[in-house]
């Protein structure tokens, strides 16, 4: 959902997060590496607003997520609501939104208190982690196209202490390590049926989480 998507509803492509690496496990890490991509300067730039973002798993569709849980989708959330964002009952699930001028104070701003929130300081301009570790990540591609997406992005993380780098391998060493979970970041595309299918199970059942592959 993080990066420009087609409006084709079958397919969903961004940037996805290897939430197994510990310094990806805190949601508000995670929130904030959002705020500070560009969706709307990187679509106008580069792709002459051809893309839409999403916002929902079926957008424009009947299925497609919209205002709080209500009804049927309420009482099967509501075992786990203990578990659960509070913001997720009371709140419509937006992406973050930029104006397009390339200016991002104020998402890097509310990036920052997210950030800060999840014990986070600048230390030397580097942003250092409870741990004591700075937080710094590979984005990895297999397709030097995504690089001109990605590169912008770098440069946004960096203002905030971040060190990011952008690393384009060939695609059988991109299988290997997709496969074997040994990524940071990276470009995918998960192909969509019109339709809640099978392909939900293998895409989130934890019996498939440690599966290679």
């Amino acid at each position: 959902r993080d990066t420009p998507v087609n409006n084709n509803p079958t397919y969903m492509q961004g940037l996805f997060i290897n939430t197994r690496k510990v310094k990806f496990q805190n949601r508000k890490v995670r929130e904030a590496l959002q705020y500070v991509f560009d969706f709307e300067w990187s679509n106008n730039t580069l792709f002459f607003g051809q893309y839409r973002r999403l916002r929902s798993f079926w957008e424009n569709q009947e299925y497609a997520a919209t205002g709080t849980p209500t009804g049927l989708e309420l009482q099967i959330l509501e075992p786990f609501r203990a578990q659960l964002p509070p913001e997720l009952f009371t709140t419509e699930y937006n992406p973050p939104k930029t104006d397009g001028s390339g200016n991002i104070r104020d998402n890097q701003r509310a990036a920052t208190r997210l950030l800060r929130d999840a014990g986070y300081k600048v230390e030397n301009q580097r942003l250092v982690g409870p741990d004591g570790k700075p937080l710094e990540f590979e984005i990895l591609l297999d397709n030097p196209q995504f690089e001109r997406v990605t590169l912008p992005y770098v440069e946004n993380l960096k203002r905030l202490g971040i060190t990011a780098r952008v690393r384009t391998v060939d695609a059988a060493q991109y299988q290997k390590r997709e496969d074997e979970y040994d990524f940071d970041m990276t470009v995918n595309v998960f192909g969509q049926s019109e339709s809640p299918g099978n392909e939900q199970r293998s895409y989130w059942n934890s019996h498939e989480a440690d599966e290679r592959g």
